[in-house]
């Protein structure tokens, strides 16, 4: 079991208040990422778990134990760091093996422990090398390693893959989420790129400023935002938000969600705006717009399209349909009431 309960948390540095009264819940087995900002507060909850950062206020639990004095190797954790912190004169058994020879673990048994996490993670033909013969990917997979060999309930990454070449990133995202299919521990994640709480994500916890912004599945939070931080920081490109003219009611739509088009349509969305750059990608294409607006200050947007007709400098009408338009009210969180949509929907037929 390693279910995570935080109650009432508070974090201060001196006078300043970094965390104040957070409730959270992190669900036994599931592969949970905390993502945000630098300075959100994602790294201190993690080192709240590892009993290496306390908090000032609140309760911590895990599976219904309040750990808050609980030293951090009885706490059933295991840490990974994105820097690794693998000895370099050591080779990768010596590696694996360092802390089961501190608990005093039989030679047999450590043995034994050791050709099972060597396999899982694919290091066996590694295992006599040192840290400066192996790759960047092979590196973080010994330290998986060491971390799994003690069999841990809660595994906690801390930016894992940040040190790594992007290519490198793709492959390894795929071999951590493979490695907790066949765990099934509880993973809890820190980190600042949404790619990787998306892609990787059972839950996704937002955070802006010591607070929790939106937690839920990554479709969740992607097609359901609850406000315009929300909205903003996950997808990529982002979503279009902004105000409407002369009110102070936001309009937003996925990049995705746009039908570029030479001629008027019926859709209740349409605005004239010209094509600023042109980005091949393969199968899609990014367009850079900006919006016609007459006497007032330009709105650029973004759009992701599949339609390869359009050129750089060209006039066209931006389309998007009722369905994938989201509104926001003046305090930036989402509008969810009929009688507030008709009226958002209204003003957009208006031409706002």
């Amino acid at each position: 079991m390693g279910e995570i309960v935080f109650k009432n948390i508070g974090k201060s540095f001196g006078d300043v208040k970094v965390i104040e009264n957070l409730n959270l819940t992190i669900r036994d087995g599931e592969f949970t990422v905390l993502v945000g900002a630098s300075g959100c507060g994602k790294t201190t909850l993690l080192r709240m778990i590892a009993g290496i950062g306390s908090a000032t206020s609140g309760e911590l639990f895990i599976d219904g134990e309040e750990i808050s004095d609980v030293p951090p190797g009885k706490r059933g954790i295991a840490m990974v760091f994105q820097n690794y912190a693998i000895y370099p004169t050591m080779t990768v058994r010596g590696n694996i093996e360092y802390g089961l020879k501190n608990a005093r673990v039989p030679k047999a048994e450590r043995d034994r422990l050791i050709r099972e996490v060597a396999e899982t993670v694919g290091l066996t033909p590694y295992l006599t090398r040192k840290p400066s013969e192996l790759s960047g990917g092979q590196r973080q997979r010994v330290a998986l390693a060491r971390a799994m060999v003690k069999k841990p309930k809660i595994f906690l990454l801390d930016e894992p893959l940040s040190n790594l070449d992007a290519k490198l990133r793709v492959a390894m995202r795929t071999e951590l989420i493979e490695l907790h299919h066949r765990l099934k521990t509880t993973f809890v994640y820190v980190t600042h790129d949404q790619t990787e709480a998306m892609s990787m994500a059972d839950t996704i916890i937002l955070m802006e400023s010591g607070e929790i912004r939106q937690q839920g599945s990554p479709e969740e939070i992607y097609e359901n935002p609850d406000n315009v931080f929300t909205a903003r920081f996950i997808g990529a490109p982002p979503m279009n938000v902004y105000r409407m003219r002369g009110r102070q009611e936001f309009v937003g739509y996925r990049p995705e969600s746009i039908l570029l088009s030479r001629e008027e349509t019926r859709m209740l969305y349409q605005r004239e705006a010209r094509i600023l750059t042109r980005e091949m990608l393969g199968s899609e294409i990014h367009y850079k717009l900006v919006l016609k607006q007459d006497g007032e200050e330009p709105i650029t947007i973004m759009g992701k399209s599949s339609q390869k007709q359009f050129e750089v400098d060209e006039t066209v009408y931006v389309n998007v349909d009722r369905e994938h338009l989201y509104f926001f009210d003046g305090q930036e969180n989402r509008i969810r009431d009929e009688a507030g949509l008709k009226e958002c929907c209204a003003m957009i037929q208006g031409g706002l």
